[in-house]
């Protein structure tokens, strides 16, 4: 791996660890709902490229910020999508 190729790879973890720590912190908000949710989705969604997010879900662009903005029903198999495109897993922890 060239030194390039590792300072990128070293970035794109990087910028998966934040996107996983702002959506773990909006999750554990008191009242936060679906569409919130959703939301935060649509925001790391377009800070890393709603367009890569999409193709991954099968989904077009506008159909993918649809879901994303609360317009649309956003499904479960959706969520985890999104999150393997930013490169990011959902986890779950006991209280």
């Amino acid at each position: 791996m060239t030194p390039y190729e590792s300072a990128n790879a070293h970035l794109e973890n990087r910028r998966a660890a934040d996107m996983a720590d702002y959506l773990d912190h909006r999750l554990h908000m008191f009242h936060y709902d679906q569409k919130t949710f959703a939301r935060s989705l649509l925001l790391v969604s377009e800070l890393h490229g709603i367009s890569h997010v999409a193709r991954e879900c099968g989904l077009s662009d506008d159909a993918m910020r649809k879901q994303l903005s609360g317009t649309r029903p956003l499904y479960f198999d959706n969520v985890l999508g999104v999150m393997r495109a930013l490169g990011i897993q959902l986890r779950v922890e006991v209280r």
